[in-house]
């Protein structure tokens, strides 16, 4: 299907994904390689240190913030319906991003932690009436947090461009994507509510951690994953890919004029600027306005003008 007309939505979605099923799922499996290594050395230091705790838990995602860089762009190359190599594309989207994802996974350590233990707080203090309004304003806080990452993530594996402008742009983003973002919300809640009701139908913790172990290894990693960028990348193609792309077609088109400028003689000029100023014309294979060629004729006539009074 052309790009222009693709339909975004569930059927396309789940197209993309079944389409590539085989690939997708083995690039999750090489996200679950060091998931299950960081998981059991975190597990370790629980059983070292005889107690467990939430500063703990939640190293995994610094920890695992350059492997989700290679997961997260083969996500978007499956929504922008590329060709995906596993394996190659992985180990690339690591090598490419593993800095900013870096940096954004420690930032998410605080963020979430600083999230968790003031909504902890609020709810152990709901008596106090004010307390229910900062703990609205925590969660509207934690919302546009999530709803900030969702473009920024997806930025940071689709353009190229410095952290602050992709910071920039994500904080634009929230508005403009809400209903994209309020679709991964609803999605990620959905998958959580379904693998929750599956595993709470296990008869002990033994089974409940092998089938969330077989879930994890199949496709939860990678399926959570695309959805936050297939839902994201919609409104980051239409306000930054597109554009983006726009204004580098105009710049090289500016480029090549500049330089059949120079190659193309006044005389070549003057036969082509001889008709409708709206007109289009071929100057040195592409085609442009007859105004245009008019003033470039001008231009290359008050240079050598300017030559020739030297």
């Amino acid at each position: 299907m052309a790009q222009g007309q693709r339909k975004y939505g569930l059927t396309d979605f789940m197209k993309g994904y079944f389409d590539s099923i085989g690939k997708v799922t083995l690039a999750n499996l090489l996200y679950c390689i060091p998931l299950a290594v960081f998981l059991g050395i975190i597990m370790l230091m629980f059983k070292l240190t005889g107690e467990m705790n939430l500063f703990g838990l939640f190293l995994i995602v610094p920890l695992m913030s350059p492997f989700t860089a290679g997961l997260m762009y083969i996500c978007r190359k499956l929504t922008a319906r590329q060709q995906i190599k596993p394996y190659g594309d992985f180990i690339k989207g690591i090598k490419e991003n593993w800095k900013f994802f870096s940096v954004n996974g420690v930032i998410v350590y605080i963020v979430s932690l600083g999230l968790y233990i003031t909504f902890a707080y609020f709810r152990e203090n709901l008596d106090k009436p004010i307390v229910i309004f900062y703990l609205i304003m925590s969660l509207i806080a934690g919302l546009f947090f999530m709803f900030v990452e969702l473009s920024l993530v997806t930025m940071a594996v689709t353009v190229d461009l410095k952290m602050s402008e992709m910071l920039k742009n994500a904080v634009m983003l929230v508005t403009g994507g809400i209903l994209q973002h309020l679709k991964t919300l609803v999605s990620l809640l959905f998958i959580i509510a379904v693998v929750t009701s599956v595993l709470m139908m296990s008869n002990s913790w033994l089974i409940f951690f092998i089938v969330l172990g077989v879930m994890t290894i199949l496709f939860l990693p990678v399926l959570m994953s695309h959805i936050c960028i297939y839902n994201s990348y919609q409104t980051i193609e239409k306000a930054v890919i597109k554009p983006y792309a726009e204004e580098k077609r105009k710049s090289d088109i500016k480029k090549e004029l500049a330089e059949n400028e120079k190659a193309i003689t006044i005389e070549e000029l003057e036969i082509l600027s001889k008709g409708d100023k709206n007109e289009y014309v071929s100057l040195k294979g592409r085609m442009v306005k007859r105004s245009t060629v008019i003033k470039m004729l001008e231009t290359k006539k008050n240079m050598q003008n300017n030559i020739d009074d030297i």
